[in-house]
C-alpha cells in the first residue's frame, strides 16, 4: 500500500511532473457570467480565459471545489488501501482545504489534509517533495517533516500592476498596507505565513523593475535550490528574469509558467510571481 497525493489547480506543475508522480489534482472553479468552468485546463484555455478578463465588464468569480469534489478523488483512491494526503492552497484565499477536511472526514479512506500556507509553484514544491516521497515509499511522518520544511524555507513575491481584482475579489482589503483608494498604484505583494501582503508600493514601471531586480540580486546571493515563475500574459519579462538566473546559478532549476484562471483573475494582467525554495 502506498500514500497518494492531492492537490487542488491553483498549484504550478510542469506535464512532465503530473505524468511521473502520483499526483492527483481537484479542479477549483470558475465562473464566467452565467457560465462555469472547471479550472482544469480543458474546459476553458488560458487564453479564452484572458479575454473575458480583459474584455467583460464583470470580474469572473471563483470558488473552491465541492466537498464531493474531493469526496470521489479520496475514495476512488484509497479503494485498494493506499492512503492520501491533501494539501491545499493557503486558507487565507480560499476555502479549498476546509472542503478537503470535511471530505477526509466523510471518505472511508484514510485521509491527512495539510493546509500549505502557500499556492501556485509555492505550492509544487511542496506536493513534488511529498510525491517524491511517497514514490520512494517514505512513510507519512517524514513525508510531513520535509513539507514542513519547505513551507518554512519557500519565498513568494507578486509584482501588480493594479490591485484592483484582489479587492473587488476580496482578496485583500482596501486597508492592507495603507493602501485606501490608491488603484493605480504598482506593488510587490508577499505571501507570509499564508497570507498576501503587501511589501512594497510606488507607481510607475521604474518601481517595479526595481523591485524585481533587487530580488534578482538576493536570489543570486542565496543561491536557491528551486525557483518558479508564473506569468499573466507576461512572458517577455518572465524569461528575461529566468535568463538572468539561470546565467548567474546554472544549477538551479528554474522554470516559467502560464498562470491559470484562478490566479488571473485576482492578480490580472501583467503579473508576475517569483518564487524560490532554499535549503
Amino acid at each position: 500500500m502506498s500514500i497518494q497525493i492531492v492537490t487542488d489547480s491553483t498549484v504550478q506543475l510542469t506535464a512532465q511532473e503530473l505524468a511521473t508522480l502520483p499526483i492527483t489534482v481537484v479542479p477549483l472553479i470558475v465562473r464566467l457570467g452565467n457560465h462555469e468552468f472547471l479550472n482544469d485546463g480543458k474546459q476553458i484555455t488560458n487564453a479564452q480565459f484572458l479575454s473575458h478578463l480583459v474584455n467583460d465588464d464583470e470580474l469572473p468569480k471563483t470558488s473552491q471545489p465541492s466537498i464531493g469534489q474531493f469526496l470521489e478523488v479520496f475514495d476512488r483512491l484509497g479503494k485498494n488501501g493506499d492512503e492520501v494526503l491533501c494539501l491545499n492552497l493557503t486558507h487565507f484565499l480560499s476555502g479549498t482545504v476546509n472542503a478537503a477536511r470535511q471530505a477526509a472526514q466523510m471518505s472511508s479512506t484514510k485521509v491527512t489534509v495539510v493546509d500549505s500556507l502557500s499556492i501556485d509553484r509555492g505550492l509544487a514544491f511542496q506536493v513534488i517533495t511529498a510525491a517524491k516521497l511517497a514514490q520512494n515509499g517514505a512513510p507519512l511522518e517524514t513525508i510531513l517533516n520535509a513539507i514542513d520544511l519547505h513551507r518554512s524555507h519557500t519565498e513568494i513575491y507578486v509584482f501588480l500592476n493594479t490591485l484592483e481584482n484582489l479587492i473587488r475579489g476580496g482578496r485583500i482589503s482596501k486597508a492592507a498596507g495603507g493602501i485606501a483608494n490608491l488603484l493605480n498604484i504598482k506593488v510587490m505583494a508577499e505571501v507570509k505565513d499564508g497570507e498576501l501582503r503587501v511589501a512594497a508600493k510606488g507607481r510607475g514601471k521604474r518601481f517595479i523593475r526595481k523591485q524585481i531586480t533587487d530580488l534578482v540580486e538576493r536570489i543570486k546571493l542565496l543561491a536557491p535550490a528551486k525557483v518558479g515563475l508564473t506569468h499573466v500574459d507576461n512572458l517577455t519579462q518572465a524569461s528575461e528574469v529566468a535568463n538572468q538566473i539561470k546565467a548567474a546559478l546554472p544549477n538551479t532549476l528554474v522554470t516559467i509558467h502560464e498562470a491559470g484562471p484562478v490566479i488571473s483573475t485576482y492578480t490580472s494582467v501583467g503579473a508576475l510571481a517569483i518564487e524560490f525554495y532554499t535549503d
